[in-house]
């Protein structure tokens, strides 16, 4: 009985702190693969990659008229990626140059042909949110160590960036950077829902506190005279506010 009731236990836990694969935000580093798997074998595409939703920054391309909408194509280490807009989500970028720095939230939609190049496909997504980057944001600063998070407004409540409540550390890999550390001041479970490391910055993540499942997006800045430091707007579903991280020693 005891055994059963130990059984049941772990069950709940698992249901509501264990996250399914297929919640999963992927990225960039993960295009390649879901190309391959397309070429190779599209049932397993369809159950592994579609629908699911993409965060990557990019080179902008192209715009072209893709049926009544638009393509919105950009290029991500070294892959082709576009997103189908309407004209008028398509009128906000007429002035966009080719190289301009672009961060893209989407859901893998197909891959399809590319009739320029046989030998590069084109990942297409649809729902996407597309942000160009400034120049602030797109500065290389070196981001590995670690970072404390204190607030500077919450809501329309300032504070006086003594009110620290996250902490992470980011850790430099041969591809680039994770946030291999990550944890709240009250102690609470804490996790990377995404992260997209463009350049040297981390312009847009999210994470998820376990025991509410509340997600938490950042989008950030940074500043090439800054080495130190670097600011986030955060939004929850019913709060947001201003997050100031600054280097630990």
């Amino acid at each position: 009985m005891k055994k059963s009731f130990f059984l049941f236990i772990l069950i709940l836990i698992s249901f509501f702190f264990v996250k399914p694969l297929s919640a999963r935000t992927l990225g960039a580093e993960e295009i390649s693969a879901i190309l391959n798997t397309h070429s190779e074998n599209q049932l397993r595409f369809r159950r592994d990659f579609s629908q699911k939703e993409l965060e990557l920054s990019g080179d902008f391309e192209q715009l072209r008229p893709q049926g009544s909408d638009w393509a919105f194509e950009l290029k991500s280490q070294g892959n082709l990626v576009n997103c189908l807009i309407n004209e008028n989500q398509a009128m906000e970028f007429v002035d966009t140059g080719r190289g301009t720095n672009i961060f893209v939230t989407g859901r893998i939609q197909t891959v399809r042909k590319n009739d320029e190049d046989n030998n590069k496909p084109i990942l297409e997504l649809d729902q996407c949110r597309i942000r160009l980057l400034s120049e602030n944001q797109a500065a290389f600063i070196p981001l590995e160590g670690r970072w404390k998070g204190c607030n500077v407004r919450i809501g329309k409540k300032k504070y006086n960036s003594k009110s620290c409540s996250l902490y992470m550390t980011i850790r430099k890999q041969s591809d680039g950077y994770m946030i291999s550390d990550l944890r709240r001041s009250d102690g609470r479970p804490i996790e990377v829902v995404a992260a997209d490391f463009a350049r040297g910055t981390l312009p847009e993540w999210s994470t998820k506190t376990l025991q509410t499942g509340i997600i938490t997006s950042y989008s950030c800045q940074f500043k090439k005279n800054n080495q130190n430091s670097f600011i986030c707007e955060w939004e929850e579903p019913k709060r947001e506010g201003t997050i100031n991280f600054r280097r630990l020693p």
